[in-house]
């Protein structure tokens, strides 16, 4: 996987669709590591924003963006696969993120 921070910014139509990543989801529950590696490809410049605008820093923001993907890829395997949204779950990684290293003083 690449740096987030080296990640720019998918053009029109790369970004996987809900049912994409539902789909990417499902595959990473089940073992596949690929789909994690597309998740993050498809995903991982939103994951990034988010952290760097909350963080205000990219050195840590790119730090947390990793740790928000092996998040998912630790916790997908509990996932319900009647999950209504495979974005809130990625969401779910950046709050837990923020929630267990959050910004510094």
């Amino acid at each position: 996987m690449r740096n987030p921070a080296e990640l720019q910014r998918a053009p029109e139509g790369l970004v996987p669709s809900s049912r994409e990543l539902a789909a990417l989801l499902r595959a990473i529950r089940d073992g596949d590591l690929d789909a994690l590696r597309r998740l993050y490809d498809g995903t991982g410049t939103l994951v990034f924003g988010l952290l760097r605008t909350a963080l205000r820093d990219q050195d840590r923001a790119a730090e947390a963006t990793e740790r928000c993907f092996l998040w998912v890829w630790r916790t997908a395997p509990t996932l319900d696969p009647g999950h209504p949204c495979a974005l809130t779950f990625l969401l779910r990684a950046v709050r837990q993120e923020l929630e267990d290293h959050p910004q510094g003083p």
